[in-house]
């Protein structure tokens, strides 16, 4: 028998480990120091977002703003079809929404953990916190699935270059100074939500933007698009006597208007300039830091140009990585739970053929 220890039991290290189960020749061993696959629960607002709908690898890649390329072989091995596969052998059926997102029959986080715990038959499951490899000396594979959170001593100890940790998929702090934007407020901009927070903002396209922008020195300014202006100008000229506010308001909420427009807001909309209309085409916001509630994701972590293509350490034989301890993070909408399936499964897959060997 040939021992693997996975450490950690996030999504990615469950996964591996199911996948594992199949080689009878293998002793598997999960070392971990809290609730097993506790990450998995929030995910989707508790209803797990398993994955996104795709039919082309390059295309549902670019939804990585880091480790897209390096995607593309992992996919390859393990996409988004036969994940849905793995699911349903476990007895997790899952359906599509319209915006393409799988999510389980049961719209239950709750129950994608039981039935994934349910599956681990031989799998051994320890209560133990692990600092450094050298603790795992006396296995013959060594699965890193321990994600970035306060687990720097643990992945220094590989001796691997580490890309420096950063929040994304999070709400961003804005500007002391910016106007006082209505909280609770949802603005439906034309590339995704925003909505306002006590400190600034959030919601899945800020969440978007946080990610791409995860690198970037604060303070930076982002723009959106606010509304359609030759649609607002239409509606100004075919209400003359109506507040200029008031026809703004039927583009984005009232209570948003009132702060964007401040004095302008009673106006009457036939003294409305050209430049004024032009003004409400984009909103910019002065970003000054990120506002780690909510959904969050780190970007950085094991440096990629040091692993194989079946997550296989460069530098050290027996040691593997797989999910967001490597240098890979997606946007919301399921990708960064494929990135767990499909690197565990590369994990799985190389561990078996070495072990059959």
């Amino acid at each position: 028998m040939k021992k693997v220890v996975i450490v950690g039991s996030g999504p990615s290290g469950v996964y591996c480990a199911i996948n594992l189960e199949q080689a009878k020749n293998l002793q598997i061993d999960i070392f971990e120091k809290s609730m097993p696959l506790k990450t998995i629960l929030p995910t989707g607002g508790t209803r797990c977002n398993i994955t996104h709908w795709a039919n082309d690898i390059k295309e549902f890649a670019k939804n990585y703003p880091r480790g897209e390329k390096f995607l593309y072989s992992i996919f390859h091995k393990h996409f988004v079809q036969e994940s849905l596969d793995v699911f349903s052998k476990i007895g997790i059926k899952t359906y599509m929404q319209e915006d393409e997102r799988y999510f389980p029959k049961s719209n239950s986080s709750k129950d994608v953990r039981e039935k994934m715990l349910k599956a681990l038959r031989r799998t051994r499951i320890i209560k133990r916190k692990i600092n450094s490899i050298k603790e795992l000396n006396d296995y013959d594979f060594i699965v890193l699935a321990c994600g970035t959170k306060g687990v720097e001593e643990l992945l220094l100890s590989t001796e691997h270059k580490i890309i420096p940790l950063k929040s994304a998929l999070c709400g961003l702090k804005l500007d002391l100074n910016s106007p006082k934007y209505p909280q609770g407020v949802v603005l439906n901009a034309k590339e995704g939500e925003i909505l306002f927070t006590k400190e600034g903002i959030s919601g899945p396209l800020i969440y978007k933007i946080s990610s791409i922008n995860a690198y970037k020195s604060f303070p930076y300014d982002i723009t959106v698009d606010l509304l359609d202006t030759k649609k607002l100008e239409n509606e100004l000229k075919n209400n003359p006597k109506k507040s200029f506010g008031n026809i703004v308001s039927l583009f984005i909420p009232k209570s948003l208007a009132q702060v964007i427009l401040n004095q302008n807001f009673d106006k009457k909309c036939a003294n409305v300039s050209k430049s004024e209309i032009e003004n409400l085409k984009t909103i910019t916001f002065r970003v000054i830091s990120t506002d780690n509630k909510g959904e969050i994701v780190h970007a950085g972590g094991i440096c990629l140009d040091e692993v194989t293509n079946f997550c296989q350490s460069k530098l050290n034989p027996k040691l593997f990585f797989c999910g967001e301890v490597l240098d890979i993070d997606g946007f919301c909408g399921g990708y960064n739970l494929q990135n767990c399936w499909s690197s565990a499964y590369c994990v799985a897959l190389k561990i078996k053929e070495i072990a059959e060997n």
